[in-house]
């Protein structure tokens, strides 16, 4: 992955996490960085940035 793919996730998941915080609270982000095992997206490894997008992602459509 590169630089640029790195921080394209990273903006993904920081916008879908603040929409779900605003709606559903920051409990419900941190669960999320929680089950993949890092405190904030800039600890993720490059190979489960799309895994947690997903997850965010996913609470973020519900809430449409």
């Amino acid at each position: 992955m590169t630089k640029s793919e790195r921080h394209n996730w990273i903006d993904s998941i920081e916008n879908s996490a603040a929409v779900v915080s605003s709606k559903l609270g920051s409990a419900v982000v941190d669960s999320v960085f929680r089950r993949f095992g890092v405190n904030c997206v800039e600890d993720a490894s490059d190979s489960i940035l799309p895994d947690i997008f997903s997850e965010m992602y996913a609470y973020e459509a519900d809430l449409k």
